[in-house]
């Protein structure tokens, strides 16, 4: 696997000293860099090296920055530089550096969050797409491990929703309103049917369909898709397509009881989730704005202004996290593992963890997709973490819900 080689000292244009390398991903790397003038922390990520030479990955990177830069709202990763190294000739983007955990960390930890954490979570969320569908921005690749949960900085607030990755978001034109999809994007357990169709619009309510999706995934904290429940924890990505393209969409309450969690929906979700999770994207909210509008009384959300509700069960032990940078858009994992202690204790440690040993052959899941063959490198018990290399030669960290024994 190719690899980026800036070495801890070493100045990216003439700003930005590198300190350590924090994650490495499809599209490129993410380091922890200081601010020569300022002294500030924080996140750098450029592009590896053999997709630079790549006119699209090049432009998509561009891309990145300004989609970043677009969007006002304090839910969505703060990107505070951008350009190209004159040095390297590496794009690259600054970005914030972030503390805590994402959602994926805390739906495994949790299993469920109840209705009032999930409004707090989703009012921030949509917040942050509503804005971004408000300048013609579709985010289209939502899913739990882009929804980071940040430290609270100041009392009375649980915790800050961070969007990350409107990376790979389409930009949809004044004139026309919307982008046409060249290749497939997006991530198999919440994409889109027009999100598998070459040549398919891509609007706003493509996110609401994810939504719909996360939503249900954080009250009953199992997968809407049949075929993503297996007991082995294997996914089919054919058989998933079959059911986001051609099966019948049942709703919500039908397939939670199937797998007995339908208590866990409140009164009036059915006929939301049938506003999102439906093929044809006219009868769909139009955007996350309206969706929110609509789910918020749903869930009982209480007002902005009143103190968030912790994002905890009341069987949940008290947890302190580790500290943890939050890998920016596009990465997975990190070379090295998150150690210390950390006051916010929103989310749990997963519970009867069956440790793997090193060497060990397990199934692993990255970033929600299907389950790959990976050897373990490494056991972080104190976060959770396991250090893989996939078959396929990438390595990186993943949380240890994320394995599955072969066995």
């Amino acid at each position: 696997m190719e690899t980026l080689s800036l070495e801890p000292g070493q100045i990216i244009d003439r700003e930005y000293k590198v300190e350590r390398l924090l994650s490495q991903g499809g599209m490129g790397a993410v380091y922890v860099v200081e601010h020569v003038t300022t002294g500030k922390r924080r996140a750098l990520k450029v592009m590896l090296p053999h997709l630079v030479r790549d006119q699209a990955s090049r432009a998509r990177f561009e891309r990145e920055a300004r989609i970043g830069a677009r969007i006002e709202s304090d839910n969505v990763v703060d990107v505070v530089d951008a350009g190209v190294d004159e040095g390297t000739g590496l794009p690259f983007l600054v970005m914030e550096l972030l503390d805590g955990v994402d959602l994926d960390h805390v739906i495994e930890s949790h299993k469920t969050i109840p209705p009032a954490g999930v409004a707090d979570i989703v009012d921030q969320l949509c917040d942050a797409l509503g804005r971004g569908h408000a300048i013609g921005v579709v985010h289209s690749d939502l899913k739990p491990e882009n929804v980071f949960l940040e430290k609270p900085r100041r009392r009375g607030v649980a915790f800050t929703v961070k969007v990350m990755d409107f990376g790979i978001a389409k930009l949809i034109s004044d004139e026309v309103r919307e982008a046409r999809v060249t290749t497939p994007m997006g991530s198999p357990l919440w994409m889109a049917p027009e999100q598998t169709q070459r040549g398919a619009a891509i609007t706003p309510a493509t996110d609401v369909w994810a939504l719909g999706l996360l939503v249900y995934r954080m009250l009953t904290g199992v997968s809407y898709w049949r075929g993503a429940n297996a007991p082995d924890g294997t996914v089919s990505v054919g058989g998933l397509v079959l059911e986001v393209v051609v099966k019948p969409l049942d709703p919500a309450s039908l397939r939670a009881r199937e797998m007995g969690v339908a208590a866990l929906l409140p009164s009036g979700f059915d006929g939301w989730f049938a506003r999102c999770v439906v093929r044809e994207q006219d009868q769909r909210f139009a955007n996350a704005s309206l969706a929110w509008d609509a789910l918020e009384p749903i869930l009982g959300g209480a007002p902005r202004a009143a103190p968030a509700p912790h994002v905890a069960t009341q069987a949940a032990p008290p947890y302190h996290p580790p500290t943890q940078v939050a890998p920016m858009p596009g990465s997975w994992g990190g070379p090295s593992a998150p150690t210390g202690p950390q006051s916010w204790s929103q989310p749990v440690a997963p519970q009867e963890v069956r440790w793997p040993m090193v060497q060990q052959r397990v199934y692993a899941s990255v970033q929600g997709g299907p389950y790959q063959m990976a050897t373990v490198l490494e056991v972080n018990k104190p976060s959770a973490m396991i250090r893989i290399r996939l078959d396929g030669g990438a390595e990186g960290w993943v949380p240890a819900s994320h394995l599955r024994s072969t066995s």
